[in-house]
Formats: C-alpha cells, structure tokens, sequence
C-alpha cells in the first residue's frame, strides 16, 4: 500500500475558482503505450482534470499559489484552446468512435 497523500489547493483569479489535486506518480505501462509519469498537480476543469506540472515536495502554499496563478494566467486567460486540449490524446482514442462518428462531429453547424 502506497505512503502517498493526496493535496488539494484553492485558487481565486479573476473571478472564478480553481481546484487542483495532487496525484500520486504512475509507473510506465507499456502493454497500454503510458509513460511514467512524476507526482504531479493537475486542476479539475468542467468533470476534467489537466496536467499542470510536477509536485514539488513540501512546497509553501504561498509558492503553490503563485506557481499556479501563473499558469492560470498563461493557460487559461491568454488562450481557452490551451485548456481544452491540455490532456495527451490516447492511443488509439481516435478509432474508438470510428470513421462515421469523426465526419459527424467535423461538420459545424451551420452547415447542417
């Protein structure tokens, strides 16, 4: 059984409310093609998590909240399209939905 504590931590920024969870580090798994990944932050956006940087062990949370204002700062407010793409995709996670569903979802709107 693993020793590892997960931290949460609070950000307010302009307005709106940030929630980032610290997760434990994941060895590679290469049945699934995953690399190993360090004990990281990631911030829970809309029923999604994102990546945010390595945990840095017993960081002041004043340093925390700096360190990830700037990130809210550049990934967040600079430009939404970092945020919705900050995930890998997964191998493989293009064919699960299959060639029909991938022309549905590339026609916009408009043209329906």
């Amino acid at each position: 059984m693993s020793g590892y504590k997960t931290e949460q931590h609070r950000v307010v920024r302009l307005g709106r409310s940030f929630h980032f969870v610290s997760y434990e580090a994941q060895p590679a798994d290469v049945k699934h093609l995953q690399p190993e990944l360090p004990a990281s932050w990631y911030v829970m956006l809309a029923g999604k998590r994102c990546r945010v940087g390595p945990q840095v062990a017993e960081t002041a949370p004043a340093d925390l909240n700096r360190q990830f204002e700037e990130w809210i700062d550049t990934h967040v407010f600079a430009d939404s399209a970092a945020v919705q793409s900050c995930q890998p995709p997964t191998p493989g996670a293009a064919t699960l939905a299959g060639p029909a569903e991938a022309q549905r979802t590339a026609i916009p709107l408009s043209a329906r």
